[in-house]
C-alpha cells in the first residue's frame, strides 16, 4: 500500500512534458504516417519510453529535443516496416514554384531572396520560429512533406528516404527542391515578412 503513495519523479516529469509536447507531437507524427491511429501510437510509445529513463536523465536534457529524437526514431522503425510512399496529384509545379520566385533571368523577384536569413541561428533558437517551420511543413503536399520531413527532420539519408517511400534518386531531389522552395517561400511570408521577426 506505500508503494502506491511514493513520489515518482520520472512519472510527474513524463505527464508535465505530455500535457506540453503531445499536441506537437501528434502533428509532427500525423506528418509521417497518415493513418491516424499509427502516429497516436508513435506518441504514445514514445511518452511511454519517458518512464523507463532515470530521473537524472530528465533534469538535464531539453525536453523538445529529448521527446522529438524519442519520436523520430519511433516514426522511423514503423515507416521502415510499413510505409511506402503515394505520389499527390496537388503537388505544385516545379515552374510553378519557380515563377513565385525567380524572374526571367533566373534573378529572385524582389521581396523573394532569403537575404533576412544571414543569421539562421538567431532564429533556430526561437520557438516561434520552429512554430511557423512546422505550419511551412505542414502546407507542402504529403509526399513532399514526408521527403523533406525524413531527411531534415528524421535525420535519413537520401538512400534510406528512397528505398523506405520507393522513390528513384530523381524523385527524391525532385521532391526536396520543391520543398525547400515552398518553405522558403513560406518562411518569407510567414516570418521574415510576417510579425515573427
Amino acid at each position: 500500500m506505500g508503494r502506491m503513495n511514493e513520489f515518482n519523479p520520472v512519472s510527474v516529469t513524463a505527464e508535465a512534458w505530455a500535457r506540453e509536447w503531445r499536441a506537437p507531437m501528434l502533428r509532427f507524427a500525423r506528418l509521417h504516417l497518415p493513418a491516424a491511429e499509427d502516429a497516436e501510437d508513435a506518441v504514445q510509445d514514445t511518452l511511454l519510453a519517458l518512464l523507463s529513463v532515470d530521473p537524472g536523465t530528465l533534469a538535464q536534457v531539453e525536453p523538445r529535443r529529448y521527446l522529438f529524437g524519442i519520436l523520430k526514431n519511433k516514426i522511423t522503425d514503423r515507416l521502415r516496416r510499413k510505409y511506402r510512399g503515394d505520389a499527390s496529384a496537388t503537388e505544385a509545379s516545379e515552374d510553378e514554384l519557380d515563377a513565385i520566385l525567380f524572374d526571367q533571368r533566373e534573378h529572385w523577384h524582389a521581396g523573394m531572396a532569403p537575404v533576412a536569413w544571414r543569421t539562421p541561428e538567431a532564429h533556430l533558437e526561437s520557438d516561434q520560429f520552429f512554430e511557423v517551420v512546422d505550419i511551412c511543413v505542414n502546407k507542402l503536399p504529403a509526399k513532399v512533406a514526408r521527403v523533406f520531413s525524413m531527411k531534415e527532420l528524421l535525420e535519413c539519408e537520401a538512400e534510406e528516404v528512397c528505398a523506405t517511400l520507393g522513390l528513384s534518386k530523381a524523385d527524391y531531389w525532385q521532391c526536396m527542391s520543391r520543398a525547400r522552395k515552398q518553405i522558403q517561400l513560406c518562411l518569407t511570408q510567414t516570418w521574415f515578412e510576417g510579425q515573427g521577426r
